[in-house]
């Protein structure tokens, strides 16, 4: 096959383009690893990493990748058909000319029928959505108008995978048919109800995005004026209309881009997101502030069932800036509240909730998960205390986190079941209190501020201590906190190894001991 290969990139950063100068008569116009302007994917981006002090050899890797991706497409249906299904997303928006509109959806449920296609921005953007609320906190968050005007947007639900066409890509209602018998009946089925009803005649474009095993993509009509005014009470007139004329009727393909919860906050996760979990999170400072926005990606108060809450009485300091996840915008800003507007800014479909209050030990602890990251020890005992008197049904699990020293290391400790330690159970129950394990081979350095005392630490301190609390939180997602007591080390620092582990309760807890056999 004769090709053009086109080097644009001579550090290798990116891959050279290659191009078939002719089709061969055996490929169809739709192919996988195929664009619209017969340009060749042969590597997967970044799958490669080519030599740029050997061009040759570079330069040969790709031919050779290149005739052999061409070789098993003009071989083997099969893989072709694979390669579509995997590559659908792809191929539907790229693979043949013109390039689809770009659409974006926001929350469906899995059982709704239709939404709603509101026009952002001027109508630069189209997105869909079955919440209004969503839309509107888009809006706010990328500063884009709303259209007050919507049309409606009909889902569908393939069961089986789109199936390579014999020649090209759907350009027409007929071959849109033809090509939806493939993808199941039932999907069929519900396209031609969809047509047999009143509804979609309301407006001058039909819209439908269908969800397939390969994932979303979708397509609109455009409807006659006069035929869908004289068909209004006769619906499936104007549907025989398009059966019989389809191939006069053209259709314009849809690419989809999910912006919705479900999607953002689980695309990048092997297990369950915190969708319609209830979070607690007490204490906003420097480890909160980076937490809070982690949880945010986690999934937290995503759902209709899901919350989360933010708690801590303090504001934002000039002297917290330095290590704080929130900047000088947000200077003597309730922290809570400040961490509720940024967070939504970048999430606007989240429920949060800003409480800028001290605790309440009878009312936060509850739902199903507390995190405590004030790394105040005199609180975190108070909270720990409460928390051993709850009865085991109702006790949520508490998860503590705090830095030691100077940011030499930061520790957590995943408090659920009384047959683990809780949070006292870290201090000797002797008059000195001494530390059941002590990491630390140096002093803490200190300074004071007029009354104000405050430990000196690098932002890396508290980025590491969100990143440990996530990790655990993730663990428990998967159904296992443990180890329930772990301890992260900076590198080249003067410290004891403390082995991760489920920690045992110690003999004569003042807090747990009394309370274990509950």
């Amino acid at each position: 096959m004769p090709v053009r290969l086109q080097i644009t990139d001579w550090d290798f950063v990116s891959y050279p383009a290659i191009h078939l100068r002719e089709r061969p008569v055996f490929l169809s116009s739709v192919s996988p690893h195929l664009f619209g302007t017969n340009g060749l994917c042969y590597f997967a981006a970044r799958s490669v990493i080519l030599d740029r002090y050997r061009p040759e050899v570079a330069l040969s890797q790709c031919l050779e990748q290149a005739r052999d991706v061409l070789d098993r497409l003009c071989s083997d249906a099969d893989y072709r058909q694979r390669e579509f299904e995997t590559e659908f997303g792809a191929t539907w928006m790229l693979g043949q000319l013109p390039i689809p509109v770009s659409l974006l959806l926001g929350s469906v449920g899995a059982h709704d029928e239709e939404a709603s296609c509101y026009f952002l921005d001027g109508q630069n953007h189209a997105f869909v959505s079955t919440q209004p609320r969503e839309v509107d906190g888009f809006c706010k968050a990328r500063g884009w108008s709303k259209q007050t005007s919507r049309m409606t947007c009909w889902l569908l639900r393939a069961a089986s995978p789109p199936t390579l066409p014999a020649a090209e890509l759907p350009k027409t209602v007929a071959q849109m048919f033809a090509w939806f018998r493939l993808l199941g009946r039932d999907a069929y089925q519900r396209l031609q109800t969809i047509l047999g009803k009143p509804e979609y005649l309301a407006s001058s474009t039909a819209m439908f995005l269908i969800h397939s095993p390969a994932g979303w993509f979708g397509f609109t009509i455009k409807l006659d004026q006069v035929k869908r005014t004289a068909y209004k009470r006769r619906p499936t007139r104007y549907r025989q209309f398009l059966h019989n004329h389809g191939h006069e009727v053209a259709v314009s393909r849809l690419a989809v881009t999910e912006v919705g919860s479900d999607f953002v906050h689980s695309r990048n996760l092997s297990f369950p997101s915190l969708k319609d979990r209830r979070i607690t999170l007490i204490g906003c400072g420097a480890i909160g502030g980076y937490l809070a926005q982690a949880l945010a990606k986690l999934g937290a108060g995503s759902g209709t069932k899901g919350r989360l809450t933010l708690i801590d009485p303090d504001v934002l300091a000039p002297g917290n800036l330095g290590r704080h996840y929130l900047g000088i915008d947000h200077l003597y800003a309730k922290k809570p509240e400040a961490l509720k507007a940024a967070l939504l800014q970048q999430f606007p479909a989240l429920t949060l909730i800003a409480e800028p209050r001290s605790v309440d030990f009878a009312k936060d602890l509850s739902g199903d998960l507390v995190i405590n990251a004030t790394g105040e020890e005199a609180l975190s005992e108070a909270l720990n205390h409460y928390h051993t008197l709850l009865p085991s049904r109702s006790r949520p699990p508490m998860l503590h986190v705090w830095i030691l020293g100077n940011g030499q290391c930061v520790q957590a400790l995943w408090v659920d079941r009384k047959k683990f330690a809780c949070y006292r159970c870290l201090r000797l129950p002797d008059l000195e209190r001494k530390p059941r394990f002590e990491p630390l081979r140096e002093p803490t350095q200190t300074r004071v501020l007029g009354c104000n005392a405050f430990t000196p630490y690098a932002v890396s301190a508290p980025m590491s201590a969100a990143a440990l609390a996530i990790d655990m939180t993730a663990g428990w997602l998967q159904g296992d906190p443990g180890p329930r007591f772990r301890t992260r080390f900076v590198e080249a620092q003067a410290v004891r190894e403390i082995k991760n582990q489920n920690l045992s309760p110690l003999s004569g807890c003042p807090a747990c001991s009394t309370t274990r056999s509950g």
